[in-house]
């Protein structure tokens, strides 16, 4: 039995799939279509969405297999992850590579295999969607290997689809983490991008005009820092500029910073 090569990137191409907290995930729609219709298109009994782990490949879909995953060192989508083309076994017990491999001699009974790798705009194969038969074939074409290679695409797009939708999910649990500190904080503080519009703040800060007369246009919405003091020259050579505002309660001081990313304002008493 010849084992699948070690990538030479092979560090980088597990960070790159561990990043994508594939591995170990439950079931979802996205890939179990992408099996159901390789099954059916191929007319396979088994087609999988397989991702290469450091010592196994693990199955993110399966139709027509019981296990979840198996050994790295006995995958035949091991090698698939070296090319970018279609990796094709038309007759594992014939080929000597693979006439040994135990699921060659044992169950599955391997025959028939093709996979094509998925590839990450990153550089890295992070796995395949395959075809399995115990039945050889004479033949797997450059249309079939084409049309394998558009399932590989679209498990790619899913991969990607699901990466957003996670980031998307962490950005938005960050923002309500932060937002939470701002409201815990007593004094006024805002957030604001380059052209002074006001993105975060709490509830001090929103409570300012009505403290503070001077300030009602921080009532409006969408609430903007004003243009003429964005413009102060001490924001230019300092990177810092403060307004000072009095009320019936006493007074607050805003100091207003500008970095690249915008201006902070934080008022103290």
């Amino acid at each position: 039995m010849q084992p699948p090569a070690i990538p030479a990137d092979e560090e980088f191409r597990l960070a790159a799939l561990h990043e994508l907290r594939l591995l170990d995930t439950p079931p979802e729609e996205a890939f179990e279509k992408i099996v159901t219709l390789g099954q059916a298109l191929f007319d396979v009994p088994t087609c999988l969405v397989s991702l290469i782990d450091a010592n196994r490949q693990w199955f993110k879909a399966r139709v027509g297999l019981g296990v979840p995953e198996t050994p790295r060192e006995v995958s035949f989508c091991g090698h698939a992850i070296h090319g970018r083309e279609a990796f094709v076994v038309l007759d594992a017990s014939k080929d000597e590579r693979f006439h040994d491999n135990p699921v060659v001699t044992g169950a599955p009974y391997l025959r028939f295999y093709a996979g094509a790798p998925v590839w990450l705009p990153s550089g890295y194969a992070i796995g395949t969607v395959c075809l399995l038969s115990p039945e050889p074939r004479q033949s797997f074409g450059s249309q079939e290997q084409k049309l394998l290679a558009s399932l590989a695409s679209l498990a790619l797009e899913a991969v990607t689809a699901r990466a957003l939708r996670l980031q998307l999910d962490r950005e938005s649990l960050t923002r309500l983490r932060f937002e939470a500190v701002l409201d815990s904080m007593s004094a006024p503080v805002a957030l604001a991008d380059d052209e002074g519009a006001v993105r975060s703040r709490n509830a001090a800060f929103t409570a300012l005009p009505m403290r503070f007369p001077e300030v009602a246009w921080l009532a409006e919405e969408p609430m903007r820092l004003p243009a003429g003091l964005l413009s102060a020259p001490e924001l230019d050579t300092e990177g810092m500029t403060s307004l000072t505002l009095s009320g019936a309660d006493g007074t607050c001081v805003l100091d207003i910073y500008r970095d690249a990313g915008g201006y902070a304002v934080i008022g103290r008493d």
